[in-house]
């Protein structure tokens, strides 16, 4: 009896895990027909790659928020401080705790960018 969906997933895993050389002996001892393995393969090989290239566009939207949240909140810190500068007189505050989170926010969402860009252009040849 061949378990398609058992297949399906391990075959992925396989893939994902950069074991492709196990997915047919795979396929075949689950059962499936020797005729449709060479095809199934292929099949799960394409959906792998598609499921990739999803998971990168998700990435990079997600580091397009985390940088422009970071840009925010670093802004926000720098006009509270020159605002402070301007309305108390000779004496300011640095807002320290805001500048220090907007930039950690803006460089990890730089680099979640990068790397999102690579997982794409890797995962779409």
């Amino acid at each position: 009896m061949y378990r398609e969906k058992y297949a399906q997933g391990r075959a992925l895993h396989l893939y994902t895990t950069g074991r492709p050389q196990e997915v047919l002996p795979m396929l075949l001892e689950e059962g499936a027909p020797p005729e449709q393995a060479e095809q199934l393969a292929l099949k799960y090989l394409k959906m792998q790659r598609l499921l990739a290239t999803e998971d990168a566009r998700k990435q990079l939207k997600t580091s397009q928020m985390l940088v422009t949240v970071g840009a925010v909140f670093l802004a926000g810190g720098m006009a509270l401080t020159l605002l402070s500068l301007l309305f108390l007189g000779g004496s300011y505050v640095i807002y320290l705790g805001v500048l220090l989170f907007g930039a950690g926010v803006l460089i990890k969402g730089t680099m979640d960018k990068q790397a999102a860009r690579k997982r794409l252009q890797t995962s779409s040849t």
